[in-house]
C-alpha cells in the first residue's frame, strides 16, 4: 500500500463514523480490504499496517523507533522469525529493541536497511498485506550462505543460516516477555541458497552433490528449529538468477550450467520439505516457488510494469538492482 492510500484510508476512518467500526487490533483496511475503515472510539488507524491500535501505540510520524514494549495479554500477535539473506535482510539487531505493535519491524525503524533501500517482500508481507498483527524477528543477513564452513560468504562478517539460527536459539527461541510465541501462533521462514550456488557452481567436482551437502546443513538447523517447538515453516527457492545481468555478462555456458545447478538443488528443496512433514508430528509446510514466478516476469517485463528483463540500476522500472 502506498503512503498516499494509507493516508486516504486514515481519512475514511476519521469522517466515516456512521459506518461500523473496526475493533482495537481488527482490520482496517489493506489488498482487498472491503471492511470497515473506520477504527473504534478511542483508537487510530496505523500508518504502517491497516489495522486498528490504541492511540498510545500509533506509530510517530517521524518515523523513529519506538521505545521497547510487551504485547499485553489481550493482544493477539503472530509471531514470524525470519531468516536468510539481503534478499529478506532488513538490518534488524535482536539486541535492540523487539517487533511491537508501534513497529512490528522492530528495529530499525520500518522498514530497515534493505537491498531495494525501500520495503522487502517481508515488510510489504508483515506491514501491508496482513490480515492481523504481525510481529516479524528478521534475523537474514545480506550476503549469507548456509554454513561458512561449505559457502564462505564475501566477507567474515557476514551471519551465515548457521549463526542467525543460533542467534534465535540463544534469546526468542527462550520465549522472552517480547515474544511469548507458540508452535501454533508463529512462522518460521527461510530463503537462502543464492549465495551458495553463485559460490560454488564453478567450483570442481561434482556440483549437483554439492546440493545434498548444502541441503543437509540447512535442514539440520531447521530440525533444531522443530526441538524447541517450531511447527509452523515457509520455505522459498533460488530465483533464476542465471537471467541476471551478472550472470549473462559470463561465457556462453555460464547461464545454462548455473541453470541446472539451481533447478537440482530446487528440485531436491521440495524433497526435503515433504521429508521434514513426513518424519515430525505437527508439521506445516509452505513453498514459494520464487524461480517460477521470477520467470513469469522476465518472460513478460513490461506488463509487470518492467522496462526490460536486463537492464540494471537504481529506478521503479528496472527488475535488477
Amino acid at each position: 500500500m502506498s503512503p498516499s492510500l494509507s493516508l486516504f484510508i486514515l481519512g475514511l476512518g476519521l469522517i466515516s463514523v456512521v459506518r461500523a467500526q473496526s475493533p482495537v487490533w481488527g482490520q482496517c483496511g489493506g489488498n482487498g480490504w472491503t471492511g470497515s475503515t473506520a477504527c473504534a472510539s478511542g483508537f487510530v488507524t496505523s500508518m504502517r499496517y491497516s489495522q486498528c491500535v490504541p492511540s498510545s501505540s500509533a506509530p510517530s510520524s517521524t518515523g523513529s523507533a519506538p521505545p521497547a514494549s510487551t504485547p499485553s495479554s489481550s493482544v493477539k500477535a503472530n509471531y514470524w522469525f525470519s531468516f536468510g539473506d539481503s534478499y529478506t535482510a532488513t538490518a534488524f539487531s535482536p539486541d535492540s529493541t523487539p517487533p511491537q505493535p508501534s513497529n512490528p519491524m522492530g528495529n530499525p525503524s520500518f522498514p530497515g536497511g534493505t537491498a531495494t533501500g525501500g520495503p522487502n517482500w517481508i515488510d510489504y508481507d508483515t506491514v501491508t498485506f496482513n490480515n492481523s498483527l504481525v510481529l516479524t524477528w528478521n534475523y537474514a543477513y545480506g550476503g549469507a550462505t548456509i554454513d561458512a564452513n561449505l559457502a564462505p560468504p564475501y566477507t567474515p562478517t557476514v551471519l551465515s543460516l548457521t549463526d542467525q539460527v543460533n542467534e534465535f536459539l540463544n534469546g526468542a527461541a527462550k520465549k522472552p516477555a517480547s515474544a511469548p510465541w507458540t508452535g501454533e501462533n508463529s512462522l518460521f521462514s527461510v530463503w537462502i541458497g543464492i549465495n551458495d550456488l553463485s559460490w560454488s557452481w564453478w567450483q570442481t567436482g561434482d556440483r549437483l552433490a554439492y546440493s545434498d551437502t548444502l541441503l543437509d546443513a540447512e535442514f539440520a538447523l531447521i530440525q533444531k528449529l522443530y526441538n524447541v517447538g517450531a511447527r509452523n515453516f515457509l520455505f522459498l527457492n533460488v530465483p533464476p538468477f542465471q537471467r541476471s545481468p551478472y550472470s549473462l555478462e559470463g561465457s556462453n555456458t555460464t547461464a545454462p550450467i548455473l541453470q541446472g545447478v539451481i533447478e537440482d538443488f530446487n528440485t531436491k528443496l521440495v524433497q526435503r520439505v515433504q521429508d521434514l512433514k513426513a518424519n515430525n508430528t505437527g508439521v506445516t509446510t509452505f513453498l514459494w516457488d520464487s524461480y517460477e514466478d521470477f520467470n513469469k516476469i522476465l518472460d513478460n517485463p513490461t506488463q509487470y510494469g518492467f522496462r526490460d528483463a536486463t537492464a540494471f540500476g537504481s529506478g521503479d522500472d528496472l527488475f535488477w538492482g
